[in-house]
C-alpha cells in the first residue's frame, strides 16, 4: 500500500508542476497580448495607423503632404513676417505665401 500512496503523490506532484508550468506560460502569454493592446490604444500609433489606412493612395499621399507643406510655411511666414504689425508686413506675408504654395506645389508635383 506504501507503494501506491508514494506514486499518487508523484503523480499529484507531477501534475501540480506540470500545471504551474502551464500556469506560467498562460500569464506570458495574456501579459504579451495585453502589451500588443496598450500599444495599439497608444494615440501616436492610433494616428499613424490611421494616417497610413487613409493615405494608400498615392494621390492622397501627394494632397496630405501639400497641406501639411502649406501649413508649416504659412506658419514660419506668419512668425517671421509678422503680418498683423502692418500693412506691408500683411502684403508681404501673402506674397511670400503665394510664391511658397506655388514653389511646394511645383516640389510636390515631381514626387
Amino acid at each position: 500500500m506504501e507503494s501506491t500512496a508514494i506514486s499518487c503523490d508523484q503523480d499529484l506532484m507531477a501534475r501540480i508542476a506540470e500545471l504551474k508550468a502551464l500556469k506560467a506560460q498562460q500569464e506570458a502569454v495574456i501579459s504579451d497580448q495585453f502589451r500588443d493592446l496598450k500599444d495599439s490604444l497608444n494615440i501616436g500609433t492610433i494616428i499613424k495607423e490611421s494616417v497610413a489606412h487613409i493615405a494608400a493612395d498615392k494621390d492622397t499621399k501627394k494632397d496630405l503632404l501639400k497641406i501639411g507643406t502649406n501649413m508649416g510655411a504659412n506658419f514660419i511666414i506668419e512668425k517671421v513676417m509678422g503680418s498683423n504689425s502692418s500693412v506691408k508686413g500683411f502684403l508681404g506675408s501673402i506674397l511670400a505665401e503665394k510664391v511658397s504654395s506655388s514653389f511646394i506645389g511645383k516640389l510636390i508635383s515631381k514626387i
